[in-house]
């Protein structure tokens, strides 16, 4: 009987665990989200300010149009573009890293649980004489 106890707290255990972990893993995606959000919004915010210094000192130069702002301010967007998308894949792989990650865990508590189940129904020993006996007839 202390066997049968053993092995429910054990599976109980493995379950409990295995649910922690995927709440774990979805609140690690969640902050990963607004780490990228954030970082997102800071190269807005770095964009938007180094436009502005453009144009102060086209301002300053008395250039108020032409090619040359307009290419610079072109730049820029070009600029803040590529770094928005690179945070994104980041943002996106760090998700996939995360969740490939807690499978694994997943499938390691299973598999330990059926290792102990084995182990504790007398494992390789009971296998070995099962295959060890005569057949009948021998």
């Amino acid at each position: 009987m202390p066997t049968g106890i053993g092995l429910a707290l054990l599976a109980a255990g493995t379950v409990v665990s295995v649910s922690e972990q995927k709440k774990a893993s979805k609140a690690q995606a969640r902050q990963q989200g607004l780490s990228a959000r954030r970082s997102q919004r800071q190269a807005i915010r770095e964009a938007q300010i180094r436009r502005a210094q453009s144009q102060v000192q086209a301002g300053a130069m008395g250039v108020t149009g032409g090619s040359a702002l307009a290419g610079g301010q072109a730049s820029l967007s070009s600029q803040l573009g590529s770094n928005i998308g690179f945070a994104g894949q980041m943002s996106g792989l760090s998700q996939q890293i995360t969740m490939a990650q807690s499978r694994a865990q997943t499938a390691g508590a299973v598999a330990n649980l059926g290792m102990q189940v084995f182990q504790g129904t007398g494992g390789f020993d009971k296998l070995n004489a099962a295959f060890s006996k005569p057949t009948p007839g021998e």
